[in-house]
């Protein structure tokens, strides 16, 4: 591959100048002449048009055109003046296959490209690369339904706060599920749309009519319908209140960052840190029902048979509970709960 072709020139920028799979993508989203201009970013129309040889109306319509299939990117389309391509394969991959006029079915290439090279090279590399980081990129938000009589919660974990204290918010699909949905893998504890995005990245999305907006009570519903098919709400490990990453609400089956951490058998804690909570069981009110164990996404409980017994009630590992909650709300004798077994410092400032 030539290394100044400009395929292999964007491709080089998120780390991947020789995979051919990733070359596949990038062919899909453009064409020969509009990876030669989106190479060219940032640059100014008339830059650009002199460049290429174009006009300047010619420019800002293929701008235009990239802008809503989300390959280049600005803070909205009336300032495409500034656009530049993809800063990493993360945001790459999301914004391309979240937008309400992306279908799975009609676009299923898209879906079936991007599978491709995430099972077979980037879920290896993103793996890899959190194995060796300092600090988990990511960390779990209890279901705020499990900690409402907690006596410390801080308002970065409390959802009612992060909803409330946000300018906007958009819903837009989670592009995780969709894309294994897209290839046929199912999830059983699907939701349209469940990524919940804040200000700035809220209002990309609504203007590329990639996301919808909602009210924070709306938001809070939508949250309490995660909770309910048992979601893990992840987002940015800070105390930012409303988080770079958005609000994830993720599942251990389809999610990009816990489906490859268990395929690979590396710790969920290498990249999303354990809530300041921890889920604790009262076995005298434990009726050894299992629910709980058919719904802890992480393992961390098993059944065991308590000395002088003659049920088997439910057990917390706590090496394995992450404090995401779901054993609490799917508890009805109420005999799980979470501790606050961490101190404030456990979430770092932001930055």
């Amino acid at each position: 591959m030539n290394a100044s072709e400009p395929y292999a020139v964007l491709a080089a920028r998120h780390g991947y100048e020789n995979s051919t799979r990733y070359r596949r993508i990038l062919e899909y989203l453009m064409t020969p002449g509009q990876a030669e201009l989106v190479a060219l970013l940032p640059m100014k129309y008339q830059a650009l048009a002199d460049k290429l040889g174009m006009n300047v109306a010619e420019v800002e319509k293929e701008l235009e055109g990239l802008y809503a299939k989300g390959v280049v990117f600005a803070r909205g389309p009336e300032n495409l003046e500034e656009a530049s391509f993809a800063l990493a394969v993360v945001q790459f991959h999301d914004i391309t296959m979240c937008a309400f006029d992306v279908d799975i079915t009609r676009d299923r290439k898209l879906f079936e490209l991007w599978d491709d090279f995430c099972v077979n090279e980037w879920d290896g590399d993103q793996v890899a690369s959190w194995d060796k980081g300092e600090q988990p990129q990511g960390r779990v938000v209890p279901a705020y339904k499990a900690i409402l009589n907690s006596p410390e919660i801080l308002p970065c974990e409390d959802m009612r706060q992060i909803m409330n204290s946000a300018r906007s918010i958009a819903v837009t699909y989670c592009t995780c599920r969709r894309r294994k949905e897209a290839v046929g893998t199912k999830c059983g504890k699907s939701h349209d749309m469940v990524d919940i995005q804040f200000n700035l990245s809220a209002e990309y999305l609504i203007s590329r009519n990639a996301g919808k907006r909602i009210s924070a009570d709306e938001a809070m519903a939508l949250i309490d319908e995660c909770e309910a098919l048992g979601l893990i709400h992840t987002c940015e490990n800070s105390t930012r209140m409303r988080p770079r990453w958005g609000m994830c609400n993720c599942c251990t089956d389809c999610c990009m960052i816990y489906q490859p951490l268990n395929r690979f058998q590396v710790p969920v804690t290498k990249c999303i840190a354990r809530s300041r909570y921890e889920a604790r069981i009262a076995q005298d009110l434990c009726n050894g029902c299992q629910d709980c164990t058919e719904w802890c996404p992480f393992d961390a409980i098993e059944m065991v048979k308590p000395e002088g017994s003659k049920k088997y009630k439910a057990s917390v590992d706590p090496e394995k509970c992450m404090g995401c909650g779901i054993c609490v709300l799917k508890c009805e004798p109420d005999a799980l709960t979470l501790h606050l077994v961490r101190p404030a410092e456990h979430i770092p400032q932001a930055q």
